[in-house]
């Protein structure tokens, strides 16, 4: 995609794209999780499955740090040095081959991720089972390779982290600074194996700043949010993405 191709969107799709960034932002500094999957599934439609995860990366820098910067007082340091570390290596493999993918397998694993998600969460919920730093580490190092060719990997990884003891409010900013980190190692590669050309980088900038104003409404939300509307609503989304992706992929 060039600049110019960038320029000729039209109104409608220009304000398809600011209405998406800012509600899914919205969702996500309300929840912690969520925004950048549905932000990727709104894009897919505009500029194809495979651009999206180099895209959204590039937003979510902008994103991440506006939710860590207002959660920071919560945040967590034992539980990310965990996290980055056993996420890292996998992560960098994945994001390295990233380039090599078709869009309909690339399309089909996010499918598949966010609908993978619920039952893990739903399990995770009922038996309210408890997660020390082996089983949070191994949880990490998929979530890691998850990552690497994917949107919304941080919603498998949740269940684990809060099963480690988290409350809501320390599970959002540390998952801010997780996520965070994890774009910005996706960026560095992506930008190193000429995955994320200067049109995408743009488009992925004016994303991410869209997304401020609803990161610090949702962290209002967050307060007011019971934990059943918000497992609800974000189970209706993630099905409703996932199902996008598939379609998007194998059209």
């Amino acid at each position: 995609m060039s600049f110019d191709a960038l320029l000729q969107f039209d109104w409608q799709v220009l304000a398809l794209i600011s209405a998406a960034a800012f509600v899914t932002s919205l969702i996500h500094g309300a929840t912690g999780i969520a925004g950048g999957m549905l932000m990727a599934a709104v894009l897919a439609m505009v500029i194809g499955v495979k651009p999206v995860v180099p895209v959204i990366s590039v937003a979510l820098l902008i994103s991440h740090s506006a939710r860590a910067l207002l959660n920071f007082r919560k945040f967590d340091l034992q539980v990310f040095l965990l996290v980055s570390a056993s996420a890292l290596p996998g992560l960098l493999l994945v994001s390295f081959l990233y380039g090599r993918l078709s869009a309909t397998w690339i399309g089909t694993v996010l499918g598949c991720v966010l609908l993978l998600s619920i039952p893990i969460k739903r399990y995770g919920t009922k038996t309210d089972f408890q997660l020390g730093p082996k089983g949070l580490g191994g949880a990490s190092a998929v979530y890691g390779l998850l990552s690497g060719a994917s949107v919304g990997a941080g919603m498998v990884l949740s269940p684990f982290m809060l099963a480690f003891g988290m409350g809501r409010e320390a599970f959002v900013a540390t998952m801010a600074v997780v996520a965070l980190t994890t774009n910005v190692v996706r960026v560095g590669v992506y930008g190193g194996t000429d995955q994320l050309m200067g049109a995408y980088l743009l488009l992925g900038v004016a994303v991410g700043v869209l997304t401020i104003p609803g990161n610090w409404l949702g962290r209002t939300l967050l307060r007011r949010m019971s934990d059943r509307s918000h497992s609800g609503v974000i189970e209706v989304l993630t099905v409703l993405a996932a199902l996008n992706f598939f379609y998007l992929a194998w059209r």
